[in-house]
């Protein structure tokens, strides 16, 4: 399926292209990572033989049923995009995360995101890497070495 721009300029399917180039360093790593800000207040896990507590962070109203039903995997990025699963669930997901490790499932919701993206006026491909990676191009949170790396994966094809 191709997607075409989001906005004058910036091909969509070329932008998913980049950003899954980047979160999977270049395809050689797809698994889930977990976001320690999502994992209530306290609580451990040892993954891979390393102790993660969770900060809890973001945890609100709307994280906590998603947790209580669906424990440790809302607390994850999925897939080669590495979408948030939290961000999957407010864009109408409601499998279980693990689903999202489906390019196929999940590539519907990483265009409603990156539309979501597009309708708050990001303008270039730097825009939407830095809301991708961040949560918003127009924040102080900007990481030039993620911008730069999706620039670079974009202009590349």
């Amino acid at each position: 399926m191709s997607y075409g721009e989001l906005v004058p300029g910036v091909d969509c399917d070329k932008l998913l292209r980049a950003i899954a180039t980047v979160e999977t360093n270049g395809g050689r790593n797809n698994w889930p990572r977990l976001e320690v800000s999502y994992i209530p207040a306290g609580l451990a896990f040892t993954v891979q033989g390393h102790t993660l507590i969770g900060t809890g962070k973001n945890c609100n109203s709307i994280t906590a049923p998603r947790w209580a039903k669906w424990g440790l995997g809302t607390a994850a990025s999925w897939s080669w995009w590495q979408i948030l699963y939290h961000t999957a669930a407010d864009l109408g997901f409601e499998g279980p995360p693990n689903d999202l490790m489906d390019p196929g499932r999940c590539e519907p919701f990483v265009v409603g995101r990156l539309r979501k993206i597009a309708m708050s006026g990001a303008a270039t491909v730097r825009d939407f890497a830095d809301a991708w990676n961040s949560g918003s191009w127009r924040d102080a949170n900007l990481v030039p070495e993620y911008t730069a790396a999706v620039e670079a994966a974009y202009l590349k094809g």
